[in-house]
């Protein structure tokens, strides 16, 4: 599923679909996200952890985001 289509699902109200189609196959993960919350600056859906942001590392793999860096 595409960021734009994750998108459309968040703005629809469509909360825990969207979370679902963002965690996709790695639902069992220390770091997968609980919650999707919407940057009005970027536009794009961010995933967090409690309150610790976290993306996906080049392995497709959720990590805490100082952690990437």
């Amino acid at each position: 599923m595409t960021d734009d289509d994750l998108v459309a699902l968040y703005k629809a109200g469509k909360f825990k679909e969207a979370l679902t189609a963002a965690i996709g196959q790695n639902g069992k993960s220390k770091s997968t996200p609980t919650r999707l919350v919407m940057d009005k600056q970027a536009g794009k859906l961010r995933c967090y952890r409690g309150n610790k942001r976290v993306e996906k590392d080049a392995n497709g793999e959720w990590q805490l985001v100082k952690l990437l860096g």
